[in-house]
């Protein structure tokens, strides 16, 4: 049923492409970032004796059935394999598959797959437990690339603060002297209260024209 794919580099270098993403049980859940550009390639039917060897589907018009081959970095590595680079081919393949991918994407506010965004694919049951060969159900969930990058594992540079001035000093007002109030006149024996002795002896020259003058 599925139709391999390979980087013409990998195979000029002896390589022979990245191994598939599996989900062969139920619950199994695989993440990872898109790292090429996804590639339309027409689905096989499946024959176990030549694995994606099968005679390619058609729809009853005659037109070509189409999947998606999608090559994701995953931090996925075979023990057995030194060279393994954690790359993934995922092949979205089948109507429910494709039908679960594009709702994502949908989801997302996205207008497809493309490569720095982020895939996170769960085969949650099937149809038929007891059936290998019963419909799939999937749960998937697309990150676009511009919020994949800032969900990263590398923080986001912080925002340089601003430099703090420093405050001008502040100057020091000398506190006003208090001055001391003037001392009232002191009080002569015989004089009228209120009365200074100057007051007085004016008033008493006052009188004594007054007599001279009578």
């Amino acid at each position: 049923m599925t139709q391999h794919t390979y980087d013409a580099n990998a195979v000029l270098m002896g390589g022979g492409g990245s191994p598939a993403w599996k989900f062969e049980d139920p619950g199994t859940t695989r993440t990872g970032t898109i790292a090429a550009p996804p590639q339309a390639k027409q689905e096989r039917e499946y024959d176990r004796n030549n694995p994606g060897g099968g005679d390619p589907k058609f729809f009853p018009s005659g037109d070509p059935i189409m999947g998606i081959v999608v090559e994701v970095q995953t931090n996925e590595r075979d023990p057995g394999n030194a060279e393994d680079d954690g790359k993934r081919t995922f092949y979205i393949e089948g109507r429910y598959l494709k039908e679960a991918v594009r709702n994502a994407v949908r989801a997302a506010g996205a207008a497809g797959l493309e490569v720095g965004g982020g895939l996170s694919v769960t085969f949650t049951h099937r149809e038929d437990p007891a059936d290998k060969r019963s419909r799939k159900f999937w749960q998937v969930a697309y990150t676009p690339a511009g919020n994949a990058a800032l969900m990263g594992d590398q923080p986001a540079p912080a925002a340089a603060a601003p430099p703090v001035q420093a405050a001008p000093p502040v100057q020091q007002v000398p506190a006003p002297v208090a001055q001391p109030a003037p001392a009232a006149p002191a009080s002569v024996p015989g004089l009228p209260p209120g009365m200074t002795a100057e007051q007085f002896a004016a008033f008493q020259a006052y009188q004594a024209s007054q007599q001279q003058s009578a």
